[in-house]
């Protein structure tokens, strides 16, 4: 990991500007800037951890990290992914004084790092950037929750249709790119067994749905895919 100040940019001309920190102003963003560090990590480098302290806001800049939740019988559960331009850690923000889940990056990844008191001071002292914030927090809680509700509502094969779809239009908009998880990992995301996720992949190859090469996924038919997604 490398922690740094951000090489060559500043917080008004990146994400930062576009989320949740549009409404803060020049001097609040020159602070920001002064204040962060960057970092970049190699794939599978734990970001935070759950049990950890919360001592900062952190901001995915590049890459994918995925949400992972160790429940008390000693299980992983993937419980998220989070995308470049994503605040990770925001449901534990006010709630708790720890992470309740750790991030872990699935790609190498790069991202902004802000001490979590100088985030509060930009609550206390910025009424839009608080309400924005609440937003946000918000606006993950919701995703992550239909994003459950959808997959409990799916059979088997429609729950691994569904993730196929996900990577390819929500994170990576092309109908052939490298799944960045593993069957293990897809089967923790979807709650299901992994020789099941390994079954059904077979299927939809078989059925010239999708072709396989290594970690790589191509959509054959995106339109079939689709309808398995939404019928199982």
């Amino acid at each position: 990991m490398i922690g740094d100040a951000c090489p060559g940019s500043k917080c008004a001309d990146c994400g930062f500007r576009s989320a949740v920190f549009a409404s803060l102003n020049t001097g609040q963003l020159e602070m920001l800037t002064n204040g962060k560090t960057f970092n970049a990590v190699k794939k599978g480098a734990t970001i935070c951890k759950q049990g950890d302290e919360i001592k900062a806001f952190i901001f995915l800049r590049v890459g994918l990290a995925k949400l992972v939740r160790n429940t008390p019988d000693g299980r992983e559960q993937i419980v998220g992914i989070a995308t470049p331009n994503d605040f990770v850690g925001l449901l534990s923000l006010f709630s708790s004084k720890i992470y309740q889940y750790s991030i872990i990056a699935i790609e190498d990844s790069e991202y902004c790092s802000v001490d979590y008191s100088m985030v509060m001071d930009l609550i206390r002292g910025n009424g839009i950037f608080a309400q924005s914030l609440l937003e946000k927090i918000s606006h993950v809680s919701d995703i992550l929750i239909n994003t459950r509700l959808d997959l409990d509502l799916r059979q088997l094969r429609g729950r691994v249709a569904f993730i196929i779809c996900y990577f390819a239009t929500e994170v990576y908009g092309t109908t052939k790119f490298n799944l960045p998880i593993s069957r293990k990992e897809i089967a923790e995301l979807i709650d299901m067994r992994v020789e099941n996720v390994v079954r059904i992949l077979s299927e939809l190859r078989r059925d010239n749905i999708i072709r396989i090469e290594g970690t790589t996924i191509e959509i054959l038919d995106p339109e079939k895919l689709k309808w398995i997604k939404v019928h199982g």
